[in-house]
């Protein structure tokens, strides 16, 4: 690494941190104990339900998913970049196409139980924030664990993305008319671990270049992390699952719900956090190919006592 680098480096991690402190001071502050259920998704990116929307493939997924939280009790916490406000005109082009998404949301904002954190693909030029029935969306949460000094941030992720902070007025633009018809023409949603082997030196440029954007992301939370004791962070936006390890900063990422056939999410409940992944699971038999998939939950790690964080 050049001086150059290395200076780059260090001003990335305080600009960073100097995001992530604002966020923090401005969070409210929400109560749990051992008792509370609480379920967290990001990066969903709702769309127009055609083939440009990231979310269209895994909706009846999302819809079993979040049915069993809403039966079991949990409190649905949108750790942003649930709507895609980039390559789509309005929110309420995005209501109109998920219906049956926004109804079960609308039960449980009724019920208290709902909690909508804003993403970058959520602001917009100008207004700077997004609303969701009426309301601007929190640039962040903090839970607090009651009677135990723990304290979880919970926020996008994007506070910490050198190259998303600013420029929304120019990224929006390109996205929507240029990345969204591409999409429908076929190009994939969602960005692979590697290329292939025969893809051609662009692609394979493109890839390792938004895959070492992610692990300096997740880099300078950590960082950040590091510095503030008493604190563990849930967050989004690299799309990349993450559950703590031991002896290490406590980052928790939920991974996103765009990959096809495949959701992940992070659950408290019992006084415990897990990662876990919603998928379809292909019902067998005579007559399977007529019926409709069923939502599978796996466990990817945990559940581990938050008293032992």
């Amino acid at each position: 690494m050049t001086l150059s680098d290395l200076m780059l480096q260090v001003r990335a991690e305080a600009q960073a941190g100097r995001r992530l402190d604002r966020a923090l001071a401005a969070a409210p502050v929400l109560p749990f104990d051992d008792r509370s259920r609480l379920i967290f998704f990001s990066d969903l990116h709702r769309g127009d339900n055609t083939p440009a929307d990231a979310f269209r493939c895994n909706r009846d997924l999302f819809i079993g998913a979040l049915r069993h939280y809403e039966r079991e009790g949990y409190t649905y916490v949108e750790v942003g970049d649930g709507d895609e406000l980039w390559k789509n005109k309005s929110l309420e082009a995005v209501h109109a196409a998920h219906r049956p998404v926004f109804r079960i949301m609308e039960r449980l904002r009724r019920r208290g139980r709902l909690q909508l954190l804003i993403g970058n693909h959520q602001l917009l030029p100008r207004r700077g924030r997004n609303v969701w029935r009426g309301g601007p969306l929190l640039e962040a949460l903090v839970l607090q664990y009651r009677n135990r000094p723990l304290r979880i941030l919970v926020t996008h992720g994007h506070q910490a993305d050198a190259t998303h902070v600013r420029p929304y007025g120019l990224i929006r633009p390109v996205v929507r008319h240029l990345v969204r018809h591409l999409q429908r023409w076929g190009l994939s949603t969602w960005l692979p671990e590697k290329a292939a082997a025969h893809s051609v030196s662009p692609l394979a440029g493109a890839i390792a270049l938004a895959h070492s954007n992610q692990a300096g992301i997740e880099r300078r939370i950590q960082a950040w992390l590091e510095r503030t004791a008493g604190l563990a962070i849930i967050c989004g936006h690299t799309h990349r699952p993450a559950f703590a390890a031991a002896g290490g900063p406590l980052y928790f990422n939920t991974g996103s719900g765009i990959q096809p056939g495949t959701i992940t999410g992070l659950e408290i409940a019992n006084g415990a956090i897990s990662l876990v992944a919603w998928s379809d699971r292909r019902p067998e038999g005579p007559g399977a190919a007529s019926m409709p998939h069923l939502p599978r939950r796996t466990v990817l790690a945990g559940p581990e006592p938050l008293s032992s964080l």
